[in-house]
């Protein structure tokens, strides 16, 4: 279902959730005790029908350029949500799914009525009905203060106005000169979309510039956010309270690999301990760099360490990001992510033209192999206005082994080319599309027999595993070579660039997990208490206190454009938890990359399953043992 015009595609959600309840009700007249054969296939159809409408929803709520298609997909998520919470508290379901007999169960029945006991319990399916209304109104409240949140970022851009135009733009490329074209007035606007402030902060020469920059960056969707925020963590602290948690950090973690705030706690914590050093060491360095030329420094100011962290690899590595920028043109870095996938995993990836999408800049592929078409997925790649501001994977299909095949989208904000300018990325901008495409992966090749297993459907705090794995790939020299070429001579990227990109753009890798450790500390800060008469700046700025090398810029409330506040809530931890493992699972591909058999080993084990095992066992099976810190350690200590 592609149909971009507001009032069918509502309509479409309707019948979808009206075909779901038909499900359910099929579901309910199934004899006490029915086989697992027959109950389970059953159980797991109810998803089918808003399978088809869901992801869909979410992709035209965040990127659909039409602001009443989003206005629609919201509402329509709403219903899709609310239908969920109905079925979530149905106790005559749930009563059906306890009497199935499992005793002939296979090919994973039993995990799947275990599991959909477990979230009913969860979900509070056994309170008193007073308490299981006032759980659906709350979740009901929960959608719509979430969509706020997040359309208040999307639509929360700053900007600021430099009345001395292009002179105040010394340092910047060339390219982005000539995209920030002077006014009548001889003045250059620059927004905080991360297509402008990244390159800010890296290059600009004039110090102002990038500080302020920074502080409207950290200021978007604020003051509307702080309330919005305030409401958010008031909803879901009720709502755990009435499951029966002390906090939404405990309802949230239980079902995770980690499982208790507390060993969070103890992660975080480790991982600090061993980043610290490093992170101090590094610090000590761009102070350093920034005496060159302020001999009395005696610190380092946020919006100086991008900028003081590039001149000091341009000085001790003999490397400045921008040289490596023609070598990535986006449509060279496209087909190089696609044909890198292609061989790895021994599929084809061709264009799907004749597919409607909801905006001209959408690509449409089909993933095929010698049974035919096994997956589809969507590229929107360029920044919009009212279009979702950073980088991420949406879920526009799960697939199952005898149903529809998986699909999904990429949504990205990266240069968009057009003529005479190829739309050159930065090297991290590679890794990001590597890393999303590591998302699009596991999700297309996790196609189950039940729906329920299918796509992502592992421990949450694993999901970033395939994502921070595959950025691996874009530093590999022989991957880079076979399709980083320069834009305008053909050659390719020299792989004593690759060296000296891979040894500058790593540092200051201490102090990019110490800013990871800051944000998991805040988020779990806010979540793992009751937050009446909780002051999120004031927790922002103990937190930083406590982990940051910086204090927050004054002025600033980066808290309300911070979108995991919502989606992560209090598991951004994740994201380290994840690198943990995925640098221990590097270690399978490290002495080469492209090795199939290594790469169908890692497919069987640890993307084919989706929710089908626990995660802890498919680490087992790709690793023959469980994962460690050592990995970590050594890559932490090169």
């Amino acid at each position: 279902m592609t149909t971009t015009t507001e009032a069918p595609f509502l309509d479409h959600v309707r019948d979808r959730i009206r075909a779901a309840r038909s499900q359910l009700a099929a579901f309910l007249v199934l004899p006490k005790g029915s086989a697992a054969r027959v109950g389970v296939p059953a159980f797991d159809r109810i998803g089918a029908a808003l399978d088809e409408v869901s992801g869909p929803a979410q992709v035209y709520a965040s990127a659909h350029p039409d602001t009443a298609t989003r206005d629609v997909a919201e509402l329509a998520l709403q219903e899709i949500a609310a239908f969920g919470t109905e079925l979530s508290l149905h106790r005559a379901a749930y009563e059906q799914l306890v009497s199935i007999d499992l005793a002939g169960a296979q090919d994973g029945e039993r995990r799947f009525v275990e599991h959909a006991l477990r979230d009913y319990h969860r979900a509070g399916v056994d309170k008193d009905d007073a308490t299981r209304e006032r759980i659906r109104a709350l979740q009901g409240e929960l959608v719509e203060i979430g969509q706020r949140f997040d359309r208040n970022i999307v639509e929360g851009n700053r900007s600021i106005r430099l009345v001395g135009g292009h002179a105040e733009l010394t340092g910047l490329p060339a390219d982005f000169c000539a995209a920030h074209p002077e006014d009548e007035d001889g003045s250059v606007t620059l927004v905080t979309d991360p297509t402008v402030f990244l390159p800010v902060m890296l290059y600009a020469d004039r110090d102002d510039v990038r500080r302020r920059l920074l502080s409207e960056y950290q200021n978007r969707a604020y003051p509307a956010n702080l309330a919005v925020l305030e409401q958010l963590l008031a909803k879901r602290h009720e709502l755990a309270t009435l499951l029966g948690y002390p906090h939404w950090a405990a309802w949230l973690l239980e079902d995770r690999m980690v499982r208790s705030a507390a060993e969070v706690r103890t992660f975080l914590e480790r991982v600090t301990r061993l980043a610290r050093p490093e992170a101090e060491r590094e610090y000590a360095q761009l102070l350093e760099e920034k005496r060159t030329t302020e001999p009395l420094a005696e610190k380092l100011e946020p919006h100086e360490v991008r900028y003081l962290t590039e001149r000091l690899k341009r000085r001790t590595f003999s490397f400045d990001s921008q040289a490596v920028r023609p070598y990535f043109p986006y449509e060279s870095v496209e087909r190089g992510v696609l044909a890198t996938t292609a061989a790895l995993f021994g599929v084809t990836i061709v264009r799907a033209n004749s597919v409607e999408v909801w905006h001209p800049d959408v690509r449409v592929f089909d993933v095929r192999d010698a049974s035919g078409t096994i997956a589809r997925f969507y590229l929107d790649m360029f920044p919009r206005d009212g279009k979702f501001k950073h980088a991420a994977m949406f879920d526009w299909r799960r697939g199952t082994t005898d149903g529809e095949v998986p699909a999904a989208a990429l949504i990205c904000n990266f240069p968009r080319p057009k003529a005479g300018d190829p739309g050159l990325l930065l090297h991290d901008q590679v890794t990001t599309f590597f890393h999303e495409f590591g998302h699009l992966m596991h999700h297309l090749f996790a196609r189950q027999r039940l729906l329920g297993f299918a796509g992502i459907a592992c421990e949450w705090d694993f999901v970033e595993v395939p994502s921070q794995l595959y950025e691996e790939w874009a530093w590999d020299v022989r991957v880079l070579q076979s399709f980083a070429h320069h834009w305008e001579t053909g050659e390719p990227i020299p792989a004593e660039l690759v060296e000296r990109l891979r040894a500058a753009e790593e540092f200051p890798k201490g102090m990019s997990i110490m800013t990871q450790m800051f944000y998991a500390t805040f988020s779990l800060d806010l979540y793992d208490r009751d937050p009446v008469g909780l002051d999120t700046t004031a927790v922002m700025d103990a937190a930083q206190a406590r982990v940051s090398l910086f204090e927050r810029v004054p002025g600033t409330h980066m808290q309300a454009s911070f979108g995991h506040l919502h989606g992560y809530s209090a598991a951004y931890y994740t994201y380290m938890w994840s690198l943990v493992i995925s640098k221990d699972f590097w270690g399978a591909f490290a002495a080469d990359p492209m090795n199939g058999t290594t790469a169908q080993r890692y497919r069987a084990a640890v993307l084919a399953p989706g929710g089908a095992r626990d995660a802890a066992d498919m680490v087992r099976e790709f690793l023959g043992r469980d994962y460690g810190f050592e990995a970590f350690e050594a890559w932490l200590a090169a």
